[in-house]
């Protein structure tokens, strides 16, 4: 099973039951047929930035993080609106001509989208480069930046 897959499956277990423990997620991730181990579900928990809040019954519970991906979705959007000159690509890879200024700025956001497309992004001053996971991923990004654009 993919990362991604498993940590979405993560995130519907978190809102359906009251995980306490790593023990209990392990649990009840093999009661779903994921076979896991501990230590891969204390690496999805970092990587997830799950946090602990208080329980109803006493203890504490593993729990999603607040949204951000709303306000790096607007940052991005805005960034991109005003700075994309020309954008191009090929099986894996999309490039971003910039205006000066504007690269490391949306190499950083495109990076905390945290896309299961974009392996990472790259940038100088007045360019980016993404790198993607698939061709579809290109696709999908490649989407994703022209409605941003647009909107």
């Amino acid at each position: 099973m993919k990362k991604s897959e498993r940590q979405q499956q993560i995130r519907e277990l978190l809102t359906k039951n009251d995980v306490q423990t790593q023990e209990d997620l392990v649990t009840c991730l093999h009661k779903n047929g994921i076979q896991v181990t501990q230590a891969t579900v204390s690496r999805d928990i970092r990587d997830m930035q799950l946090i602990k809040l208080p329980s109803k019954n006493g203890g504490y519970h593993y729990a999603l993080p607040p949204k951000k991906d709303e306000n790096i979705k607007l940052r991005l959007a805005r960034t991109l609106k005003e700075s994309v000159k020309k954008m191009t690509s090929n099986a894996t890879f999309i490039f971003l001509e910039l205006q000066p200024g504007s690269g490391p700025v949306i190499a950083s956001l495109l990076n905390q989208l945290n896309s299961d497309d974009i392996l990472g992004a790259i940038s100088d001053d007045g360019s980016v480069l993404i790198v993607t996971k698939s061709a579809e991923g290109v696709t999908n990004i490649k989407q994703l930046i022209t409605d941003m654009r647009a909107e």
